[in-house]
């Protein structure tokens, strides 16, 4: 199976150097200030055949110079070097001197930088850097190729090593962002399926994590849904996973402006990293390869949790623009298991033991809320002819699936709904056997946990496979209420069984015999239906 490999978008951090003292920042000085450019130069080169324009200009920094630099100025320069590429390629660098003993400019009082404690009393140079749509180590071999050719333009010889060593091990970053683009449709279908949510859903009952969801559907679906996971939410969702991040589905507010051909009429799927969702710590510039992987593992799984294709293989699900390439990986990142089921299950578990205790207003209460999707205290009252204190205390016991705000009550998570609303219209109803085929899922589910997709796939939706004599499937039982037509409360047949065939075939089996076998189901009139799994599916 390949994978897409991601890109970089936004990357920030800060390199030092003590390897030539202030060497690099005092040359630039002498050849940028005074004639011919007086503190400023914009020119065109190429690196490696591509095209860059560099913009030269300075800053006043917050340092007083010492006797020893020989200036007429209160403070001295930082030097800012911008470069832009094609597209939306950008390396920004600013260099700034370091020294023992640095004064403010106004004050004079010490400057507490981390340098000395890091570095050492030595003299050198810093350089903030601000890169976007390259990889890291690009942006590192970048800075002495810009460099180098002020110099050139300046008919000036300088040292040719300057910035060509590795940065100091005191270099840190504190921002880094990768990103695939997909189309509209798939990214759809993240959203409605909810794997933000779910990840979310799943984490709210777990000691010491820290996660934020904000959806942002007001413009258009998808326009920035943002999931926010600190390190330790972050490792309970993945193995070994040490740093917070947020995974974020970007689409543009109106993407109809574009044309539908340009890859901005499609969103972006992104992960970053940063330092204000790390306890405030940057972390090393040696540690890169760490983040990277962490957080192609993050974008990749939540894809693959919602059986999106990582290939780029000609599924369309991937969408190239100027820096995404939209190609397969030399290198595969780890997969590790959807931990939604178990959230599934943690929420079966909550509603059965509810509607176990439950007592006549309370399910009547129930009934109504799952029909109608809401309402007040007193409509309810009204309906119901109970007084409203009486309704308050059937919620206060419904208060694990219900929420109150304000006299509107509304469900919880809208499985609950989806689950009681195709009970209460069924022939059949009776939330006495709902509780027990849920306690059934629950105990299957406990045994199965650590199996076949397909097997989870049996545990969760209530399923049992039959065997012939020769040990192959005979007959897929499905214990649930299942529909033909699309789009009413009920559970669709047809999606059940492209989602069963699925699982077989994650699960290594062969799916073209199962394809063949029946499924068999309770239709919304209280009917057996059976059909071929094939026939219900025939595009598996």
């Amino acid at each position: 199976m390949s994978q897409v490999e991601t890109t970089p978008h936004e990357v920030e951090g800060r390199w030092k150097w003590a390897d030539w003292g202030r060497g690099p920042y005092d040359a630039l000085s002498s050849v940028m200030l005074g004639a011919p450019f007086e503190g400023y130069l914009e020119l065109d080169i190429e690196v490696d055949g591509e095209p860059w324009h560099l913009e030269v200009s300075y800053s006043k920094s917050g340092f007083a110079p010492r006797l020893s630099d020989g200036i007429n100025a209160e403070r001295l320069y930082e030097w800012d070097i911008k470069g832009r590429g094609r597209g939306e390629r950008k390396a920004s660098y600013n260099i700034s001197p370091r020294f023992p003993n640095m004064r403010h400019w106004e004050t004079g009082d010490p400057i507490q930088l981390p340098w000395e404690n890091q570095v050492g009393d030595v003299d050198g140079v810093d350089v903030e850097f601000h890169t976007s749509n390259i990889e890291p180590e690009r942006g590192l071999e970048l800075l002495p190729e810009f460099y180098a050719a002020i110099f050139e333009h300046a008919n000036e010889r300088i040292y040719p090593e300057y910035f060509r060593t590795e940065p100091h091990a005191a270099s840190r970053m504190w921002a880094y962002e990768r990103y695939v683009r997909i189309r509209r449709e798939w990214a759809e279908k993240l959203s409605s399926a909810g794997v933000l949510q779910k990840v979310a859903l799943y984490l709210s009952d777990l000691e010491g994590i820290k996660a934020e969801l904000h959806i942002d559907n007001k413009e258009i679906v998808n326009h920035q849904n943002r999931l926010f996971l600190n390190p330790a939410s972050a490792g309970k969702l993945m193995p070994g996973h040490t740093y917070g991040r947020k995974l974020e589905i970007y689409q543009l507010a109106d993407p109809d402006a574009v044309s539908k051909d340009h890859p901005s009429y499609h969103p972006k799927v992104e992960v970053l990293v940063n330092k204000s969702m790390n306890d405030k710590k940057a972390w090393a510039w040696a540690d890169r390869h760490d983040v990277t992987e962490q957080i192609e593992e993050t974008l990749l799984n939540a894809l693959h949790w919602e059986d999106i294709p990582l290939g780029p293989d000609g599924n369309g699900v991937y969408i190239p623009d100027d820096h995404f390439d939209a190609v397969a990986r030399d290198d595969l990142v780890e997969l590790y298991d959807d931990p939604t089921p178990r959230l599934e299950a943690k929420s079966d578990h909550l509603l059965m033991t509810t509607l176990r205790d439950m007592g006549e207003t309370a399910r009547d209460v129930t009934e109504t809320v799952a029909t109608d999707g809401g309402g007040t205290v007193d409509d309810l009252a009204d309906q119901l002819g109970k007084h409203p204190a009486t309704i308050y205390r059937a919620i206060q016991d419904l208060g694990d699936i219900f929420e109150l705000d304000q006299g509107q009550i509304s469900f919880r998570a809208r499985k609950y709904r989806e689950e009681l609303r195709g009970l209460v219209e069924s022939a059949e109803y009776a939330i006495e056997s709902y509780a027990d085929r849920m306690q059934h899922i629950m105990g299957l589910a406990d045994h199965v946990a650590e199996l076949s997709p397909f097997q989870k796939w049996l545990a969760e939706n209530g399923a049992d496979l039959e065997f012939d004599e020769a040990g192959n499937p005979k007959k897929l039982r499905v214990d649930t209420i299942l529909s033909m037509l699309k789009g009413n409360s009920y559970e669709n047949a047809q999606r059940v069984a492209r989602e069963a065939i699925e699982k077989w075939r994650k699960s290594g089996n062969d799916p073209a015999g199962f394809a063949r076998i029946h499924m068999v189901w309770q239709s919304p009139e209280g009917d057996t239906a059976a059909r071929p799994l094939g026939k219900l599916a025939p595009d598996w």
